[in-house]
């Protein structure tokens, strides 16, 4: 199964926490040889069997060389993370340093129309109505203007983040860069995507995620 470490490595987990990645990549390193794959996303064993995926907050850098390498450059402290999270009609944002979070804060506007359509998307194919959808527009600018003021706010409080990680429609990112005050940020920025489909956000959901991208997997490739 994916995920799960072979029968010859039992005391191997299939997840590590970034805080244990030097001892378990070195234990690793002690029974099989890595090479890291070519677009820098992990580390394949030569003999095809394993697959690591370090943690998203140490991602391997475009110059590492493998394992060793890496394990040499894994950082003392983690530094500030921000986590923004996105949906139509609710936003949550977390700030961590050193993997501990500092604030989160949730947001949630009603922007979703009966059939389950957000407002903005729906007058691009169908044109402005009534009150109903006049509030809704409302809703989604004010929850965009609050999730970039949380945003300024953190960013002149703490400085910016060593990393931005979101999880965020490609619509309503665009979106926030219209918003007033504008985010601490330029379109520019590239922020590190979350690879996992997301419920519907929550502060609890910013802590669970934000605990994903702080654990790397040790993947089964084949038997």
């Amino acid at each position: 199964m994916a995920g799960t470490p072979p029968d010859d490595e039992p005391d191997l987990p299939a997840t590590f926490h970034v805080g244990d990645a030097a001892a378990t990549l070195l234990a690793l390193a002690d029974v099989r040889s890595f090479v890291v794959e070519p677009e820098q996303r992990w580390f394949d064993s030569t003999d095809g069997r394993l697959r690591i995926h370090p943690p998203l907050v140490a991602p391997i850098d475009p110059e590492c060389g493998g394992l060793f390498d890496y394990v040499g450059s894994l950082p003392e402290r983690l530094g500030a993370h921000a986590v923004v999270l996105m949906q139509a009609g609710a936003t949550s944002l977390g700030w961590f340093e050193d993997g501990v979070c500092v604030e989160t804060k949730s947001f949630r506007r009603y922007v979703v129309r009966g059939k389950g359509r957000a407002q903005p998307t729906h007058l691009k194919s169908k044109g402005k109505s009534r009150y109903g959808s006049r509030l809704r527009l409302q809703n989604a600018d004010l929850l965009m203007s609050e999730t970039s003021e949380r945003l300024v706010t953190w960013w002149e409080t703490f400085g910016p983040p060593q990393r931005l990680f979101v999880s965020c429609p490609v619509r309503l990112w665009a979106s926030l860069f219209d918003a007033d005050p504008r985010p601490p940020f330029g379109r520019d920025v590239v922020p590190t995507r979350i690879p996992r489909d997301l419920p519907r956000p929550t502060s609890d959901l910013v802590l669970r995620t934000y605990r994903f991208l702080c654990h790397g997997r040790v993947e089964r490739l084949a038997d």
